[in-house]
């Protein structure tokens, strides 16, 4: 009989002279223990991700080392570092020969894939006040640096995701609204990933991580992804938030915009923006019982007939 595998995120010790020796030139402190993140994605034995992020630990406290992009350390170090936002406070960076390697201080808790309403105001509190600080009314100037550049990468893929669609009239005709409010839509700084597991919370706040995709896009685009993909069923990841918290969420992040715009338009964005979160999955051919494509449907049709 096969033991039944726990899924998630859990730490394995490691011990490796490379990354004691590159936390403690970050840290600057001696290195106790190394532990790397790995994640049961299934429920056979090897079906197990290793990533390349590690817990490091210290005497004075534990911290997170990460491989990863230049732009991720530059949002760190010159963005997320300007105020006192729900982030994991940055130490530092190194670079190697292939990628950045970037130093957090560790993050004590757990993610968020079985929403409350606590947690749903929680999590608003942390994105709106990261979404108002860098709100952009439009990317109407060249780009000056990778983190801004990443708008036009995501508009070349938005639109190379619209030919997934050509075929079908009505989905065509709705992303097509989509994509038109792409180039007008206020900008801000954007996680670029935010969904329940790429959030930690602490007890007290809701903290994001993982900024990798992250960079400046339309704000919509985080509202959408964090609520696309949670259900009460857990149809599609296995996330949990019903439809009151999804309200709640809404309702959350439009009281605390610093900058208002209309709660029709709002309303109308986030919708737009779920719908492209269905599209990428029918697209990538990640939707196996057809929940993305009946989901997308029904939005078109909502979409076109308001």
């Amino acid at each position: 009989m096969t033991k039944e595998m726990e899924l998630g995120n859990f730490q394995k010790s490691v011990d490796s002279d490379e990354i004691k020796t590159m936390a403690f030139e970050i840290i600057g402190e001696p290195v106790k223990a190394v532990s790397r993140i790995c994640e049961q994605w299934g429920e056979a034995e090897d079906e197990v991700r290793e990533y390349d992020v590690y817990v490091i630990e210290t005497d004075a406290g534990k911290y997170t080392l990460k491989k990863t992009g230049s732009k991720e350390a530059q949002i760190y170090a010159q963005y997320l570092s300007k105020g006192e936002f729900h982030v994991p406070q940055y130490v530092g960076m190194r670079q190697a020969e292939d990628a950045d390697w970037i130093c957090m201080k560790y993050v004590e808790g757990n993610d968020m894939r079985d929403m409350t309403d606590e947690t749903t105001e929680k999590a608003a509190e942390t994105l709106s006040k990261i979404q108002s600080y860098f709100w952009t009314p439009s990317m109407d100037k060249a780009p000056e640096n990778e983190v801004e550049q990443r708008f036009v990468e995501y508009w070349k893929r938005v639109l190379r995701r619209a030919s997934s669609v050509a075929d079908d009239p009505i989905l065509r005709k709705a992303y097509q609204m989509f994509l038109d409010r792409q180039l007008i839509c206020p900008c801000t700084m954007s996680n670029g990933d935010f969904l329940q597991w790429n959030v930690i919370y602490d007890g007290e706040n809701v903290v994001m991580i993982d900024w990798g995709f992250g960079g400046m896009m339309p704000y919509s685009l985080d509202i959408a992804r964090f609520l696309a993909h949670a259900t009460e069923t857990r149809s599609t990841f296995p996330f949990y938030m019903n439809d009151a918290q999804k309200e709640l969420f809404l309702d959350r992040m439009y009281e605390a915009l610093k900058t208002k715009i209309s709660r029709e338009q709002f309303n109308l964005d986030v919708k737009l923006a779920t719908l492209n979160e269905y599209i990428e999955f029918v697209e990538a051919e990640e939707d196996e019982d057809g929940w993305y494509l009946e989901h997308a449907q029904a939005l078109a049709e909502e979409l076109l007939n308001l």
